[in-house]
């Protein structure tokens, strides 16, 4: 029992911190069930994982999901994290969920938790007190961006940023020899394999931070194990990102260089707000005069204590500070720069990360206590701080004056009753921090600012059967949407949604729709089809498009992809009722309602256990058959050129009775090969590109974090023997 004691006592405040924040994270929902399904996470993390965990339960590792077209390169779209097992076990769970929404929900409340642990562990390790660390892990998982954008729609930032903390904490015990440098590489895969890039970027920084602060020490000689460390964390997870950078040659993300559009970029002012929990900044986004949510909102004690807070007691820090200031100095230099960086855009995606060696001091510096002295000057300054602070929020956005004045009051109390309990009772103190964060947080969510308006909202429905029910026998077999969200009448914005949806929603619900969520997209196939990247159509003439002729072929783009069903959402400029005024009616049969125009496919389709789409003048084909969504033989007999309904991927294989042949791509993207004479089968067949490589540097990894793990153990316990001898 004594050995248990010290081990409880040490895990029980993380514990009960993970706890609260989950329950905690419920208050959003009071007024808007959608508020974690929201954007991209309704759009595509949601769906897609779903997706992903079906295939998992069949028995498959989704590396490419053919009938997602654009957006189904699992691979290489990275961010759907299929190399992390903590993501692979939540599309699991997505996929057991019958409700999308309360799904993707209990995924981000575990990342805000794992967030809240770290960011507890590291004030805790810079020398803050378990109850000012508790506050720090308590706010962070709220601060206004971490919680609107990336726990609301960007849900992929939420699970990369969640572990930085954890990255930062085991890298600098491990430095100091107080953990095992395993500890240290397992966290840094995790982060590596969300594929998010800003949190391969924070991993980097997080060992720079370390390294600088090693050297500050002068303890040289840890900087070898950091890294060797890092190398292996690096080599582990290379995997997730080669087949990003072996497909960006056919996909829309080619940006290179540096420019500012002033999208999404933050000005000095805006991330110095930090205890604001009404300013909304003047920064452009998505066409938005300012944002719709405060941005810069940390926690709202941080600037009405800052006359209180023993700001001298981080001088205690001495050669740790050195960590804390480089990894927030680069985050600071990276929000203020141009809003593109060569495949990074949108700085404000930084914030959270400047914001995390902040909440951090903060914790350290009120560890130390709060002044008694000087009383009247305090509460002047205090008083003038909040003034300004509404002062700043009331004049970016005036119309919003009752908020602004609504939160000045709220503030000025919970720092007057927070000051006097501190010179009651400090524990009581510590409880009003945490009672203001979320009182703050449930004026945010619930009155103030109900949802993040700059990005989109789509309030999809959430029960998985409605959408099976709606769908699923409507919409039969390859389906193209013709339709845009823009035609959607903004006075009710959910009343299309069981006739047609957006981004990976289809797969979800079981159709086979061409149109998804694309996050690198194949340039060419888009284009043609003008397709953008939620899957939703831009040009009226789309029907027309799929009529002509699909470029190296001799058929239509609605033969070329197999479709079976077309529809066309009337209240678009796509001709509504009379769209398919062209179609044969011998081969389409064509149905009307109030909101859509659906042509179904009533002749059968060639070669109907496979997906090829055309074969050309010579080539007779005898059978095909496609095993798997990566695997695809087809028998024939004289020679010419196959086209199948695939995007041509690279990773894509062919072999011609064993002997591999070229793989080509037609100008709008679909696969092609061409087949010789005197052979009677070819066999297609996708691998990630670069996977064999990533396989041997994963092993590579392995090796390095096993070995250096093993020293560091056995150096341990033979350090251990010599001082029990003695």
């Amino acid at each position: 029992m004594k050995s248990f004691q010290p081990t409880l006592t040490r895990v029980l405040p993380a514990l009960v911190l993970a706890v609260t924040v989950a329950v905690t994270a419920s208050i959003p929902l009071g007024t808007n069930r959608w508020f974690y399904y929201w954007d991209d996470s309704a759009a595509a993390f949601a769906p897609a994982w779903r997706v992903i965990g079906e295939r998992i339960l069949a028995g498959s590792w989704p590396t490419m999901i053919p009938q997602m077209w654009a957006g189904g390169n699992i691979t290489a779209e990275a961010l759907y994290g299929t190399y992390n097992p903590l993501l692979l076990a939540n599309s699991v769970l997505m996929a057991s969920v019958p409700n999308l929404a309360i799904g993707i929900t209990l995924v981000k409340v575990q990342f805000l938790a794992i967030l809240a642990v770290g960011t507890y562990v590291l004030a805790r390790q810079f020398g803050a007190t378990k109850p000012m660390a508790f506050v720090a892990g308590y706010a962070m998982p709220f601060a206004s961006y971490t919680l609107y954008f990336d726990a609301s729609s960007w849900a992929s930032g939420l699970f990369a940023f969640a572990f930085i903390p954890h990255v930062w904490w085991s890298t600098r015990a491990a430095s100091a020899g107080r953990v095992n440098p395993l500890v240290s590489i397992v966290f840094a895969a995790l982060t590596l394999t969300t594929g998010n890039p800003y949190g391969a970027v924070a991993v980097g920084v997080v060992y720079l931070a370390v390294l600088a602060e090693c050297c500050a020490r002068k303890d040289f000689r840890r900087i070898s194990g950091l890294v060797w460390s890092g190398s292996a964390a690096l080599l582990l997870s290379l995997i997730v990102y080669l087949p990003l950078a072996f497909t960006t040659g056919v996909s829309v993300r080619t940006q290179s260089g540096v420019s500012n559009d002033g999208t999404l970029r933050p000005g000095l002012s805006d991330i110095l707000d930090v205890s604001g929990p009404t300013r909304l900044p003047m920064i452009d986004s998505f066409g938005a005069e300012f944002m719709t949510v405060p941005l810069g909102y940390l926690a709202w004690f941080i600037v009405p204590l800052i006359p209180w807070i023993k700001w001298r007691s981080l001088k205690t820090l001495a050669t740790s500070s050195v960590s804390l200031l480089v990894f927030g100095g680069i985050y600071l230099v990276l929000v203020l720069g141009p809003s593109n960086l060569w495949l990074f855009r949108w700085p404000v995606r930084l914030l959270e990360y400047a914001q995390l060696p902040v909440i951090v001091a903060v914790a350290v510096a009120m560890s130390a206590g709060m002044y008694r002295d000087r009383i009247r000057l305090r509460v002047g300054i205090t008083a003038a701080l909040l003034a300004v602070q509404f002062y700043s929020a009331w004049s970016s956005v005036p119309e919003d004056v009752g908020f602004h004045a609504a939160a000045l009051a709220v503030c000025s109390i919970l720092a007057a009753v927070s000051l006097t309990l501190w010179h009651r009772n400090s524990r009581a103190f510590v409880v009003s921090l945490s009672i203001g964060v979320a009182a703050i947080l449930a004026l945010q969510t619930n009155v103030w600012f109900l949802g993040n308006y700059n990005v989109t909202p789509w309030q999809f429905p959430r029960q998985h059967a409605f959408m099976e029910d709606r769908f699923d026998d409507r919409y039969v077999g390859n389906t193209f949407a013709i339709a845009h969200p823009g035609n959607v009448s903004p006075d009710d914005q959910t009343s299309q949604w069981g006739d047609v949806v957006f981004g990976n929603m289809w797969q979800a619900t079981g159709v086979d729709a061409v149109n998804s969520y694309a996050g690198i997209s194949y340039a060419d196939f888009v284009e043609a089809l003008c397709l953008n990247y939620y899957g939703g159509v831009t040009c009226p003439d789309a029907v027309s498009r799929l009529e002509s002729t699909a470029p190296g072929t001799d058929v239509p783009w609605m033969d070329a992809l197999r479709l079976e069903t077309i529809i066309v959402q009337n209240s678009g400029p796509y001709g509504g009722r009379g769209a398919f005024d062209t179609l044969p009616r011998a081969e389409w049969d064509v149905t009307t309602s109030k909101l859509t125009t659906v042509a179904r496919r009533v002749s059968p389709l060639p070669w109907p256990e496979g997906r090829l789409s055309a074969a050309g003048p010579g080539l007779t084909i005898t059978g095909d058959v496609a095993e798997t969504d990566t695997r695809e033989t087809v028998t024939y007999d004289g020679s010419g050129t196959a086209t199948f309904a695939l995007l041509a991927w690279p990773g894509w294989t062919a072999t011609v009775d064993g002997e591999p042949i070229p793989v080509d791509a037609t100008s709008g993207g679909l696969l092609q090969v061409s087949l010789p004479a005197g052979s009677t089968s070819v066999t297609i067949e996708y691998s990630p590109p670069g996977s064999k490589i990533g396989y041997g540097l994963a092993a590579l990894g392995l090796a390095l974090a096993l070995a250096q793990g093993s020293i560091v153990a056995i150096g341990k316990r033979r350090s251990s023997r010599k001082t029990d001898a003695h």
